[in-house]
């Protein structure tokens, strides 16, 4: 299986989502989480990690499932993505119900949503892999940083 990824597995609303492993860059409990003010709905606060603010989504507030409810299993997926060599790596934190598993999928294999049709909006969900008798859903992880998640990043610069 030469063409495979690894993929992170984690739950969101009893459905099951992945993101490609070189995107993960940890995964931590929720410490301590900071509101802040006027922030899009789906922007829960920032928390501190390794002297890093790091602004987290609810993502069940981002993909338009309701929001997470924290429980112990609760766990946030520090998500990156590349910069220019003047900014580096911005980083992201994605709320999550739990974390599953860490699986290989073949890229070439996903399929896409069967909802375009419904003019869903897609830029969240690259598509669906089959695994056993379950969907999971791949997450885009660069359309995360778009719009106000940029402008958040920006913002904090000019602070």
């Amino acid at each position: 299986m030469e063409n495979t990824e690894h993929h992170l597995v984690f739950g969101i609303k009893d459905q099951k989502f992945s993101v490609n492993v070189k995107q993960v860059s940890s995964i931590i409990q929720l410490p301590k989480l900071f509101k802040v003010p006027q922030a899009p709905d789906y922007i829960s606060g920032v928390i501190n990690v390794e002297g890093d603010v790091i602004p987290v989504i609810d993502s069940g507030i981002k993909i338009k499932m309701d929001a997470i409810v924290l429980n112990d299993l609760s766990q946030v997926v520090i998500l990156q993505r590349e910069q220019n060599e003047e900014n580096g790596v911005n980083k992201l934190g994605f709320l999550v119900d739990d974390v599953n598993d860490v699986v290989d999928f073949d890229p070439l294999k996903i399929q896409p949503l069967p909802t375009s049709k419904y003019h869903f909006d897609e830029r969240m969900i690259d598509g669906m892999h089959k695994l056993d008798n379950d969907f999971i859903m791949q997450i885009n992880v660069g359309n995360l940083f778009k719009d106000e998640i940029d402008e958040l990043f920006a913002e904090a610069e000019i602070n």
